[in-house]
């Protein structure tokens, strides 16, 4: 019956603390809310990301050489271990009318990989149907119209009856497709029309699929090391492949080169013979004319005719030579022929996957550490409650010690009230959490990605840290003050603690400041001091939250800037052309100048180059050799802790990115890799600013120093006023189109890239504010209501000492301003720490972020922190207005 009642008497207190238990219960639920949910975030989304992939049969792997795949390619293929291979073709075209560039793809009803998605219509059912990107759509194509593809040498028919709209799993970016080699360089959209269209016996794409990886997670350590592994087996099969092609083609071309050369050996051998003949003939003529009379009009004729065969005979024998020149020009050609390189393009290649994939790892970079923060608060501010709520039942203890009542016993009512409100909240938190986050940030970025949506499912990980942490808040905070209260007698607890004794205070020894201050003045800040506890906890709370805010909006901050910090202070040019080999610069020059918004360029040497070191991932960067290095300064802003420097001829400049990965300083010798494995070493001279991307800056000079071989140009960078896209578009096109160019690339295109990544975090980001917000309100309140609770016979002494409301309100206001502006300030240095942490955190291999931290984010953060004081004290005015001045000043008898 006693156990039975002390039960009843401990849910009760449930329902009499209803407030303080909600106030528990939110703390903990926001804190698991994010923490959870954020930590389950990127894990969510690749492996709905997977999932997706998975049923789209997505090839692992494609092999594509520039030499086009052969039987023999083929077979290989089919050898490789755990591997299914089909092949397709795949070319662009481009439709110069209405200035787009389409990547046309075969379409084989039996292969598996690579499965299309019908978003409207069907797929191709005869030779004449085409199926194209959904994104044509936008361009006014529609079902049943006709589409005509002018690809005469590769296509055995133009027009095709379009018969569906579709999405392929290879595309997963809504928008971007890819570069081409044609048109302006940029893919409008893509098409799939039926093989047997291919005219071609050479295929362009070998697809492999592996049964090793079915199952894991595509942005997983697991699949990126099965995949190592594969493509090490393919390498291997195919070692050999790009010297046996260029044999091939070689052959090829001489076997369609011989019939001409010997017709054209066969035609001069027929030639002399005509010349022998005409020349007898002349003979012949000479004989007759010395017996015929001068005059004689057959002889004239004969002569006529004579020389009418011999001026042809020249011509043809011209003809012969010419083309036996160029015979001998195509077999040079033939044999300096450079082999066909192989590629092995893994899923990250495909357009917009790389992108998805780093989007969740800035994720969850960024979860290691704000939502921790975020936690870290929420229980420290549960820890304080649960404190003082047993510290406030000092009274009841000692009486239930005085009853009888067991240590356990008397334990058993706090630990139902903290698991209760801890159950609670981590219970919610997780299912909310897990089930609206993901999804959240995932509608946030829908518009930019072709998955159709998130899987949630529950991870065991962050729920139980999650549940330890505030088990340990909670009951564990109860537990604690229990053992030490419980130690006291029953006497000692029935009576009730004396009040801390005031002291003088360091303001009162400023007697100018001091004698100018009001007696409820004095009195609050006599207070303050007088309990230290309270105001550390209550400055630390708010201190947190103002800093989880000016974070949060920080961190938006920071993402944004890191294309104003490259582009323009660092990357001071507006496009690069990239050049063929050999090529004709006269040409290309002709076009730069035919553009009036293009004010300057600078030949360079830009390569793909590799560094390597145990211990330490493989590398790859972009290594730039200007020709002129005091021209360069003004293409690229080369900065050493602010200070401008030059590039030199005694040392190479890295950018600080790679030069902290692989601990390089000034002096450093380094060793480079080129795309073909040779090495060469360079020293380190300055290290250089950098956000985006890898460098390495060499002057012409210690180029061919350190390398031993010649500087060779094979890219212009250039300067140029604004340029509208079409612009750009048409430049890309007229430099395409000399043949003299292979890729033409813009800045704006790369900001635009960069600010379309960033703005997919934008959406974590409010979350962040919004949800530190909603902790800021929940600890402010609570604070305040303990502040109150604790000191319910001090107000109602004032009160009956002739206190108005008003001044009563004012006392406890008077405080908590001095708490919230502590705070405020403590919060923004705080704040400025996280997050720059944060980015530390988040800062991948080829992206720096730069810490920016707007005014506007501290006024966010400061104007709702006092916004949700004057709330609280408002709600807090009229519970001191209703006090019960009699019931707190009889509470100690």
């Amino acid at each position: 019956m006693k156990n039975k009642t002390y039960m009843k008497a401990s849910l009760r207190e449930i329902f009499y603390s209803k407030g303080r238990f909600i106030a528990i219960v939110l703390i903990i639920l926001l804190g698991t809310l994010l923490y959870v949910g954020i930590k389950a975030t990127g894990p969510i989304l690749n492996h709905s990301a997977s999932r997706y992939v998975d049923r789209q049969e997505l090839s692992n792997l494609q092999i594509i050489s520039t030499g086009g795949l052969t039987d023999t390619d083929e077979k290989l293929a089919a050898d490789i271990p755990h591997a299914e291979a089909e092949s397709g073709y795949q070319l662009f075209y481009a439709d110069s009318e209405k200035n787009q560039v389409v990547k046309l793809y075969s379409y084989n009803q039996d292969d598996q990989q690579n499965q299309l998605i019908v978003k409207s219509g069907h797929l191709p059912r005869a030779e004449n149907e085409i199926v194209l990107d959904e994104k044509a759509q936008a361009e006014g194509y529609r079902l049943k119209q006709t589409y005509q593809i002018d690809q005469p040498d590769q296509l055995t028919r133009k027009k095709f009856k379009i018969v569906g709209f579709v999405q392929s799993p290879i595309y997963t970016s809504t928008d971007e497709r890819g570069l081409s080699n044609i048109g302006n360089g940029g893919v409008d959209f893509f098409a799939y029309l039926p093989e047997k269209n291919f005219s071609s016996e050479i295929k362009s794409v070998i697809y492999l699929r592996f049964d090793n990886v079915k199952g894991l997670e595509t942005f997983g350590k697991d699949y990126e090391e099965k995949m190592d592994e594969n493509i090490n087996q393919v390498e291997k099969l195919f070692a050999d492949r790009s010297k046996e092609r260029g044999a091939e083609i070689r052959e090829s071309a001489e076997k369609e080169l011989q019939p001409k050369k010997s017709e054209i050996n066969e035609n001069l051998a027929k030639l002399e013979a005509g010349q022998k003949e005409l020349d007898q003939g002349k003979a012949q003529l000479q004989q007759q004319a010395a017996s015929l009379p001068t005059g004689n009009p057959q002889l004239e004729e004969a002569q006529q005719s004579l020389e009418t065969q011999q001026k042809e005979l020249t011509a043809n024998r011209e003809k012969l030579i010419s083309a036996q020149q160029q015979i001998k020009d195509s077999e040079e050609t033939i044999a300096e022929l450079k082999e066909p390189s192989y590629t092995y393009d893994q899923r990250a290649e495909n357009p917009g996957f790389q992108e998805y994939g780093d989007l969740s790892e800035r994720i969850a970079a960024i979860a290691n550490v704000f939502p921790v923060f975020f936690f870290f608060i929420a229980a420290l501010i549960t820890f304080t409650t649960m404190t003082r709520m047993v510290e406030e039942n000092r009274r009841e203890i000692g009486t239930l010690k005085a009853l009888g009542y067991s240590r356990f016993e008397i334990a058993i009512k706090y630990i139902i009230y903290a698991v209760s409100a801890a159950t609670l909240g981590i219970v919610l938190g997780s299912v909310i959490g897990i089930n609206t986050l993901p999804r959240l940030v995932f509608e946030l970025s829908s518009d930019r990605y072709n998955f159709p949506g998130v899987e949630a499912f529950y991870l065991a990980r962050p729920i139980i840290q999650a549940a330890i942490a505030f088990l340990f808040a909670s009951l564990g905070a109860a537990l604690l003050v229990l053992l030490r209260e419980l130690h006291e007698k029953p006497a000692e607890l029935l009576q009730p603690k004396a009040p801390k004794p005031g002291k003088r205070i360091f303001l009162e020894r400023i007697t100018p400041i001091w004698s100018r201050l009001s007696f409820n003045q004095k009195v609050s800040y006599r207070n303050l001091l007088r309990y230290k506890s309270r105001m550390i906890m209550a400055v630390i709370g708010i201190a947190g939250c103002a800093a989880l805010m000016v974070a949060g909006v920080g961190l938006r901050d920071s993402l944004s800037s890191v294309g104003a910090k490259q582009f323009g202070p660092i990357i001071d040019y507006q496009g690069i052309v990239t050049l063929d080999d050999q090529p004709d610069t006269s040409a290309v020059k002709k076009i730069f100048a035919e553009t009036p918004q293009i004010t300057d360029q600078l030949a360079m040497l830009n390569q793909t180059i590799e560094l390597k070191e145990k211990g330490q991932a493989n590398q790859k960067l972009t290594m730039m050799v200007p020709s002129d290095r005091q021209a360069f300064k003004k293409y690229v802003h080369l900065k050493d802790q602010g200070k401008r420097f030059s590039l030199t001829d005694d040392g190479a400049v890295i950018t600080e990115k790679i030069a902290e990965m692989f601990q390089l300083k000034k002096g450093s010798t380094l060793t480079v890799y080129d795309e073909d494995q040779g090495s060469f070493k360079v020293t380190i001279s300055h290290i250089t600013e950098n956000y985006l991307g890898n460098f390495l800056y060499l002057s012409k000079d210690y180029y061919q120093k350190a390398r031993g071989e010649d500087f060779v140009a094979n890219s212009y960078l250039l300067k140029s006023q604004d340029m509208s896209q079409t612009a750009e578009k048409k430049l890309a096109q007229q430099l395409l189109s000399s043949e003299q160019v292979t890729n033409t690339s813009f800045m704006s295109t790369q900001i635009d890239a960069q600010e379309h990544s960033m703005d997919n975090l934008d959406g974590i980001v409010w979350i962040f504010v919004v949800l530190s917000g909603l902790l800021a309100f929940i600890v402010l309140y609570n604070l305040t209501n303990i502040n109150v609770s604790e000191r319910l016979r001090e107000l109602s002494t004032i009160k009956v000492l002739g206190f108005y409301d008003r001044e009563v309100t004012s006392y406890i206001f008077r405080e908590n301003v001095v708490f919230t502006l502590l705070g405020i300030i403590c919060g923004y240095g705080l704040g400025i720490g996280l997050t720059k942490f944060i980015l530390d955190q988040a800062s991948m291999e080829s992206i720096i972020f730069p810490l920016v931290i707007r005014p506007g984010a501290y006024l966010i953060s400061g104007g709702l922190t006092i916004l949700f004081t004057v709330i609280v004290m408002a709600t807090t005015h009229f519970r001191l207005r209703n006090i019960n001045m009699i019931d707190a000043l009889k509470s100690n008898e």
